[in-house]
């Protein structure tokens, strides 16, 4: 399946009870996908030019649920998060919704990027049409072009757009109604695509088709998906939970990575103490005479709870002022333009010679600088070195974030970010993450669209404990 079911490891309350209203029973049925691929000549391809896949799902009122046998992946619109469940090893994890349509956003711009390169190098016959980039991606790639055209074919709907087939919807179907159509196409949304105008149309069908086709085009050829609807039924559980279930654990082998971010998901926030104490420390290395190191304690200060640097006396000002340490750090980090940021990249590399490699917030300078330099590679590893040695530093999950998200790693960013989050709810550095889920919000509305009404969370809860609700899936 072409879903992008990557998910986050989170504590068992976060998906206990999804429909605190009415209890009507959700639709399950079982769905067969018979994918055929068809390459342009001279084009090689390691896929089969035909697989078949099998899957049981669910079309709750505010969840979707897909399960090959394997593995059960669940959309949980309540409180936009997705779960995939390891069955064999009673293992579950959790990323964010937003992270696949962030996703989406940037790959759609990616295409478009790499369509006007193809068109502007006179290879424009080698463009995908961007309806079918739409048809991939179920997002728009610009403004409104024309409408859904039918063609009858022998006795089926061949549905198209600017000419080009999308989807050939044949007579049989179920009746349902108009949140089981809804939740029907937004189960293709997440798993297969579909172009948002066909989705619109099935959506508004009020049923749930037995028999169609979906039409791709790539660059590389044609591919078609047959999809077959079967054992319909109208008595699966509204609601679920993950009781039964534990989170994942990342082992000892793991990526970097994964072990920095399994680690934060099951770390608190610092206690109330923890600024006034670091506070302490800054001012007793302003009375030791090293400013610098008081400056880099009131860094690590701001990181991990949020308080500001400032409240200094004039003679801690005066002290910052004539560090040359300190103000070479100050400068590098004011780095705008790219021969600033280079020579403020080189000057924190000195620094980081001068005081030691593993000081943790000099680390994460130099992966800050990396960063505006456009080495992301390089600086995601400094950054997981830093909050290896500081776990609790809250902007520096902010910063690992946006260096994942520069990298097209958008699931491990909004683990990052969330992680970052909980640490530090206020934290300054997370209002560009909240404007963004706003702006995916606005832009793309019908990603997290239900049936019933949403009361949307995007923090990790305090509890574990509480398993009220039916693990009643496939």
């Amino acid at each position: 399946m072409t879903a992008l079911f990557a998910l986050r490891r989170a504590s068992l309350a976060a998906v206990l009870l999804l429909a605190a209203a009415a209890a009507q029973a959700a639709v399950s049925f079982h769905v067969s996908v018979t994918t055929e691929r068809e390459n342009r000549p001279g084009v090689k391809s390691r896929l089969p030019a035909q697989e078949v896949q099998e899957s049981d799902v669910v079309l709750g009122q505010q969840y979707i649920s897909v399960s090959d046998g394997k593995t059960l992946s669940v959309l949980d619109f309540s409180t936009r998060r997705r779960y995939v469940i390891d069955k064999a090893a009673g293992t579950y994890e959790q990323y964010s919704l937003f992270d696949v349509v962030a996703l989406r956003q940037s790959e759609m711009r990616h295409r478009l990027g790499i369509a006007d390169v193809l068109t502007v190098a006179k290879r424009a016959d080698q463009v995908t049409p961007q309806a079918y980039e739409e048809q991939a991606l179920s997002v728009r790639a610009g403004k409104v072009r024309g409408r859904l055209v039918p063609n009858i074919l022998d006795g089926e709907v061949l549905w198209s757009l600017d000419e080009h087939p999308l989807l050939r919807l044949g007579p049989a179907h179920s009746a349902g109604d108009g949140q089981d159509s809804k939740a029907f196409a937004q189960f293709l949304r997440y798993t297969w695509g579909g172009h948002p105008l066909v989705l619109k149309m099935l959506a508004d069908s009020r049923q749930i088709p037995m028999r169609f086709l979906l039409h791709y085009q790539e660059v590389g050829g044609t591919l078609t998906r047959r999809f077959r609807v079967s054992a319909v039924q109208a008595d699966a559980p509204a609601t679920f939970t993950l009781q039964g279930y534990r989170p994942g654990r990342a082992g000892a082998d793991a990526p970097v990575l994964a072990r920095v971010l399994d680690q934060a998901t099951r770390l608190q926030p610092l206690a109330a103490e923890a600024h006034p104490a670091m506070r302490a420390q800054a001012e007793q290395a302003f009375a030791g005479q090293q400013p610098f190191a008081a400056l880099l304690i009131m860094m690590e200060d701001n990181y991990s709870t949020g308080a500001p640097v400032g409240k200094l006396s004039p003679q801690q000002r005066l002290a910052l002022e004539t560090n040359e340490q300190a103000q070479q750090l100050i400068r590098a980090l004011s780095a705008r333009d790219e021969d600033a940021i280079k020579a403020g990249l080189a000057a924190v590399q000195a620094l980081r010679a001068q005081v030691g490699k593993d000081q943790p917030m000099l680390t994460l300078f130099e992966a800050s600088m990396r960063g505006k330099a456009g080495q992301w590679p390089e600086a995601t590893t400094l950054y997981l070195q830093a909050l290896q040695a500081r776990p609790q530093l809250a902007g520096g999950y902010k910063e690992l974030g946006d260096a994942l998200y520069a990298q097209f790693d958008t699931a491990n960013a909004w683990r990052s970010w969330e992680a970052g989050r909980t640490l530090a709810p206020t934290h300054r550095l997370f209002a560009s993450v909240n404007r963004r889920e706003q702006e995916l919000l606005t832009a793309y509305p019908v990603f997290f669209e239900s049936g019933a009404p949403v009361q949307p969370s995007t923090s990790r809860p305090a509890s574990s404990t509480n398993t009220v609700g039916s693990t009643n899936l496939p």
